[in-house]
């Protein structure tokens, strides 16, 4: 017996010095990982920095359930990556976030693996099925080209690594109540954006840093830079699908009043100071949108609707006014600068206009461009497939093929880096993902077995990605704005859960 009790208290001793060696070995790693670094990011080292963004990001998603990864990816993507570079100028810490997003792909395939399911069956033919096409073509547009290193690493992470979150909420690895939180998460950011706003407008904007558009200084807590601007676009359009989505919920008695004014007036406060005219525009179009049938059978409230809306994007406008246009100094050898908001407007909605000073082009200038350096020069291998991902990049990684042709940006919109670099042919498959989501949300948000409340986000998320579309030739947040691809994922993602669940439902009938 004394033996076995010697044995037995080995054995223990031996397992508890094995423990304690691998928790001290665990966390000498992770100091090591952390001075390595802070060293990689101190000297500018950006491809050890990313390398280890990525072990970062695989041992948390190993680690941590799959709805604590998707809540990181969201308040890192929202609030922390871009005050980290507009602040500290360290914009690599965007890596970690799309780096985790695709670090998702594996509890998908072990979820898949666990449940004997066959993968192709199971996400191809359904709906992930454009998205699908979408991603072969850019793949196959990048391979025939011969691309640099610098390029597939740099546009990674614009092509590649956030499509895992959509298969995360397609295929229902998170819980359905997570959603609603998702969207209410939405309108704490939203509310967020006006203090920071504030700060960017009085205290950056008003410097002596800018002289042509002072305004693009406030971005709220989405990516750029103190002394160059950033995605300030991105940042209204977000804004503008937070507001539809407090009015809808609030309409849904499914929020209280009080909320829905807070996020209102905060979102609308932080437009303002921003100056984004074309989401002063989209903000009526989509509200009426999404109370169309409300406004068509009660025709004098519709007349009081519209008139109140006019009135507010004219408010808005005269704000613009007072607070951005009334100290710029006016030149009159200038002969096209603007003189009035009208006519700020009209030059922001005139698809020729320039940006003087910014090294910008109207963007059916760019359109033209391409259209006869590829299409009308017979080039049909540049046409439909473009020149593959990254040619029309310019970051510390490296430098697209495209961009030393051209004194002039030509990244400016989403439409115009698709067509340059996947051609007409990812162009529309990108575009048939958006329309696909947009009928998808409309067609199951009508099924009245879906709970109340995601019927009502549902319909938000057709209008939303309706507006994303329409916003495709207009800037490149949908490639470029980390927060606005998020969105984007889980908006098409909810759709197509929703549209398994009915197709499950009916098939168990």
């Amino acid at each position: 017996m004394e033996v076995k009790d010697q044995f037995v208290h080995s054995s223990n001793s031996n397992i508890l010095s094995f423990r304690i060696f691998s928790i001290a070995l665990f966390f000498v790693g992770v100091v090591f990982l952390a001075v390595v670094s802070g060293i990689s990011a101190a000297y500018g080292n950006v491809i050890m920095l990313i390398g280890l963004l990525a072990i970062y990001g695989v041992f948390f998603v190993l680690a941590a359930p799959v709805s604590w990864t998707v809540w990181l990816i969201f308040w890192s993507a929202f609030l922390i990556t871009g005050p980290a570079a507009y602040f500290l100028r360290f914009s690599q810490l965007q890596w970690f976030t799309v780096l985790v997003s695709g670090a998702l792909l594996l509890p998908i395939l072990v979820n898949l693996l666990r449940n004997k399911t066959n993968i192709l069956s199971t996400i191809i033919p359904n709906d992930f099925f454009w998205p699908t096409i979408f991603l072969l073509l850019v793949i196959f547009s990048t391979v025939i080209d011969q691309p640099k290193l610098s390029e597939l690493v740099n546009a990674s992470r614009h092509y590649l690594f956030l499509w895992p979150l959509m298969l995360i909420f397609m295929l229902g690895l998170v819980k359905e109540e997570m959603h609603v939180q998702l969207w209410k998460a939405l309108l704490i950011v939203a509310i967020l954006q006006f203090p920071m706003a504030i700060y960017q407008y009085f205290f950056v904007a008003k410097s002596n840093i800018r002289n042509i558009t002072p305004w693009d200084a406030v971005i709220g807590t989405f990516h750029g830079a103190i002394d160059g601007g950033g995605s300030s676009a991105g940042m209204a359009i977000m804004l503008l699908i937070a507001i539809l989505t407090a009015t809808a919920l609030w309409h849904g008695q499914k929020l209280h009043g009080k909320w829905m004014i807070l996020v209102m007036f905060a979102s609308l406060g932080t437009i303002v100071l921003a100056e984004v005219k074309a989401a002063v525009i989209l903000l009526p179009i989509a509200l009426s949108l999404y109370y169309r049938k409300e406004l068509l059978h009660r025709p004098m409230e519709s007349l009081v609707v519209v008139t109140g809306a006019i009135l507010l994007v004219g408010g808005i406008f005269t704000a613009y006014e007072k607070l951005h246009y009334g100290e710029m100094p006016t030149h009159s050898f200038n002969q096209n600068q603007a003189h009035t908001t009208y006519d700020r407007v009209m030059r922001a909605l005139d698809p020729e206009g320039e940006s003087e000073g910014m090294g910008e082009i109207g963007r059916v200038n760019l359109l033209t461009t391409w259209w006869s350096i590829n299409v009308m020069s017979g080039d049909i291998q540049h046409s439909l497939f473009g020149y593959g991902m990254g040619a029309t990049s310019d970051t510390r990684l490296g430098t697209g093929e495209l961009m030393g042709r051209f004194h002039y940006k030509i990244n400016t919109s989403s439409s115009i880096i698709l067509l340059w670099e996947t051609g007409i042919l990812g162009h529309l498959a990108f575009l048939l993902v958006l329309l696909y989501g947009i009928l998808v949300s409309r067609r199951v948000a009508k099924d009245k077995r879906i709970p109340e409340v995601h019927r009502i986000l549902l319909r938000v998320g057709s209008i939303s990605l309706l507006i994303l579309t329409i916003t495709l030739p207009y800037k490149n947040f949908h490639l470029y704005s980390i927060p606005i691809q998020f969105l984007m994922m889980f908006m098409l993602g909810q759709a197509a859960y929703w549209s398994q669940f009915l197709n499950k439902t009916n098939k168990n009938k």
